[in-house]
C-alpha cells in the first residue's frame, strides 16, 4: 500500500494491525521517514483539531490552507511539499471517513471529541499526542478530547486496552472505563473493561496506579507492579486487590491469549473477540477448568484443542459458528 495513504487511514483511526506494522516499519527504516510522518502528523493535527481553525465554508477553509503554505512558521517549520501533502492526506481522511472536505470540518466544530476503535478480532494501536501508547484490544473504543495534553491527559475506555503512558509532572493521566477511574503518572497498565464481563480488572506492569469511584472520588485502591484490582460491576464502590503475574495478563497485546483456570463459557467470549466471530454453544457442559495459551493457532485448530479436553462438534458459516458438545 502507498506510504501516504496509510498515513492517511491512520490519521484517520481506520488502520488494521497489520497496516499499523506497515507503517510503523516504514517509519524505523529512516529518521527522514520519521520526521516526514510528525510533520504530517502535526500538519493534519493543526488542519483538523485546533478549534480556531475549523471554519465550515469551504473557500475559507481552502484560503486558510494556502495562506499556511505561503507563510514562514516561527515555532514550527513546513516545507511547502510537506503542507501539499497534509492537503492531500486531509482530502483522503476524508473520502475514507464518507464526508466531504467541508463536511469533516463542520464535524469537528460540533464534536470536538476523537474516538478510535480497534474492529471486532483485530487490535489497534493509537499513539497520544504526549507520546503514550494505546493499544486496543478487540471491539474497544479509546475517545479524548482534542485538547488532550495542552489542558489535561483524560481519556475514556470502552473495552480492553494496555496503557504505556509517558511520564509528565504537570498533567496526571487518568482513564475513565465504567464509573471507575485510574489515575497515573507514568506507568505501563491493563485495563479490561468489556461491558460483558461481571467485574473491571485493571493488572499493573510497571509504575503506580490509583483506583478510584468515578461517582464518589473514593479511593479504591493504590496499586503496585504485579498486582490486580478486581471492580464488580454490581458494587462499584467495592475493590479486591490480589497478587498477580502482569506480564501473563498482558500477554494479549504481544499476540498471545491466556486462559487460565476459566469455564468454556469465559473461553467461547474471548474467542469471540479474539477471531472475530459469534459463537452458539449448545449443551453446555458441567463446568469445567482450561488452561492454554493461544499463539498462532487458527480458529479451527483453536477449537481442535477444545474437542481434545470436551468432546465437541461445530459448524462454521461465515462469522456465524456452532458448537455442540457432546
Amino acid at each position: 500500500m502507498e506510504v501516504y495513504t496509510l498515513i492517511s487511514k491512520y490519521l484517520s483511526g481506520k488502520t488494521t494491525l497489520r497496516e499499523i506494522n506497515e507503517l510503523n516499519a516504514w517509519r524505523h527504516m529512516s529518521e527522514a521517514n520519521e520526521t516526514e510522518f510528525q510533520e504530517l502528523r502535526e500538519s493534519w493535527e493543526l488542519a483538523h483539531l485546533e478549534s480556531h481553525l475549523v471554519i465550515p465554508d469551504k473557500e475559507k477553509v481552502w484560503a486558510r490552507i494556502m495562506k499556511n503554505i505561503g507563510q514562514i512558521k516561527p515555532i514550527k517549520m513546513y516545507s511547502r511539499n510537506v503542507l501539499y501533502r497534509a492537503i492531500g492526506i486531509a482530502a483522503m481522511v476524508a473520502l475514507l471517513v464518507g464526508f466531504s472536505l467541508p463536511m469533516l470540518f463542520q464535524r469537528k466544530e460540533i464534536n470536538k471529541y476523537v474516538t478510535f476503535k480497534a474492529p471486532v478480532g483485530q487490535k489497534a494501536e493509537v499513539s497520544l499526542a504526549d507520546g503514550t501508547i494505546v493499544l486496543l484490544n478487540s471491539g474497544s473504543a479509546l475517545t479524548y478530547a482534542t485538547d488532550y495534553s495542552r489542558t489535561n491527559r483524560s481519556v475514556k475506555l470502552v473495552g480492553q486496552a494496555f496503557f504505556d503512558v509517558t511520564k509528565d509532572e504537570k498533567y496526571q493521566f487518568n482513564v475513565s472505563v465504567g464509573n471507575v477511574k485510574v489515575v497515573v503518572h507514568g506507568t505501563a497498565f491493563d485495563i479490561n473493561g468489556y461491558s460483558d464481563n461481571s467485574r473491571i480488572e485493571v493488572a499493573l506492569l510497571r509504575g503506580r496506579v490509583s483506583v478510584l469511584s468515578a461517582s464518589s472520588g473514593k479511593l479504591l485502591a493504590y496499586m503496585r507492579p504485579n498486582q490486580k484490582a478486581i471492580i464488580p460491576l454490581y458494587d462499584k464502590e467495592k475493590c479486591t486487590l490480589i497478587a498477580c503475574n502482569a506480564e501473563e495478563e498482558t500477554l494479549w497485546h504481544l499476540g498471545k491469549l491466556k486462559i487460565k483456570n476459566e469455564e468454556l463459557t469465559d473461553i467461547i467470549r474471548k474467542m469471540e473477540r479474539w477471531y472475530g466471530v459469534k459463537i452458539h454453544l449448545n449443551n453446555t457442559p458441567r463446568p469445567k477448568r482450561y488452561w492454554m495459551t493461544i499463539k498462532t493457532e487458527s480458529f479451527k485448530e483453536t477449537l481442535e484443542i477444545i474437542n481434545r479436553i470436551t468432546p465437541i462438534t461445530y459448524s462454521i458459516n461465515g462469522e456465524e459458528v456452532t458448537i455442540t458438545c457432546k
